[in-house]
């Protein structure tokens, strides 16, 4: 059977399979859940086979990417000269999916929160931690799969007892997060924002959540689609003739998402302090890939 290391962690799906987000019920029983891709064996086994890329002249820098996100944050917050603390008790990985930039995370602070708005994911996360011997299925082509064994990143057995994984919703911080009771170092959040039905509450909650000198890293392509996200709540991607709103909210103005990023969360108190393109591949099967270029940027609490 062949192997596969651990596979990436946050939102990003196949674009031919939109799922739903159901922002009113976490629960994985809830009725909804049979139209939530993310719920779905298919959507479990295209993020564990996201490593597999066996053909030459292949774009391997776009492989390791939750691994590359969790290593992003930490190098940040080493190089940030205004953290002279370089404290790193305790981060947040939003839509961690089945934890690939968790397990990266363990190796650097001592508690590792991750939670993930899908409970099969959650599931398979904690399967992974608990040390289970694992198969999946890769698509090969149409309705032929292989199985394939999963391989876990060295290291991991030191650092699982670190990470607690949980069911949670990013547009809910304050209750992922016990109600603020505990705050955060770092937080990471990987193809996400842009998959999120409020993107805005999610932000506004960050002051709350993250400690001063504390780091943020959003890695996003800010690719929206009213699948996931009311076209109003878009942080930008419309022209702005095209917008109908007539409030004054930050996720109102048209033109690109950054330029809203960076004023919502400048108001917000943070200071960008790095900026990056970051490259993935997402299979769909042996012969079809998507190659994708997030923009990632690491924001300070002042």
């Amino acid at each position: 059977t062949p192997s596969t290391n651990l596979a990436p962690g946050g939102h990003m799906m196949s674009t031919t399979n939109q799922p739903q987000y159901n922002n009113n019920n976490n629960n994985s029983s809830d009725a909804n859940d049979e139209d939530n891709i993310y719920e779905t064996q298919t959507s479990l086994d295209m993020y564990l086979g996201h490593p597999i890329l066996p053909h030459d002249s292949a774009p391997l820098h776009g492989l390791n990417f939750p691994q590359r996100v969790a290593r992003l944050l930490v190098s940040c917050m080493d190089k940030d000269a205004s953290n002279k603390s370089k404290q790193r008790t305790r981060v947040l990985d939003v839509g961690c999916a089945v934890g690939g930039s968790s397990f990266e995370l363990a190796k650097h602070f001592e508690q590792v929160e991750a939670f993930d708005f899908s409970q099969s994911f959650v599931d398979t996360a904690k399967r992974i931690q608990s040390g289970q011997d694992m198969t999946f299925s890769v698509s090969m082509e149409a309705d032929i799969t292989e199985s394939v064994s999963l391989v876990r990143p060295e290291g991991w057995k030191e650092v699982a007892h670190k990470i607690r994984f949980f069911v949670g919703d990013a547009c809910n911080l304050q209750q992922a997060t016990q109600n603020h009771t505990i705050t955060f170092d770092g937080v990471v959040m990987a193809n996400l924002l842009c998959r999120l039905p409020d993107p805005m509450a999610c932000l506004n909650a960050l002051p709350q959540v993250v400690n001063k000198d504390g780091i943020v890293l959003f890695v996003t392509p800010f690719s929206w689609l009213t699948e996931f996200t009311p076209r109003d709540s878009w942080l930008g991607g419309k022209n702005s003739s095209s917008s109908s709103s007539t409030t004054t909210s930050a996720n109102d103005n048209g033109g690109y998402s950054i330029d809203t990023l960076t004023r919502v969360m400048e108001a917000n108190g943070f200071v960008k302090i790095h900026e990056e393109e970051m490259p993935l591949v997402i299979r769909e099967h042996q012969r079809k890939y998507q190659y994708i270029v997030s923009q990632a940027t690491a924001w300070r609490r002042l």
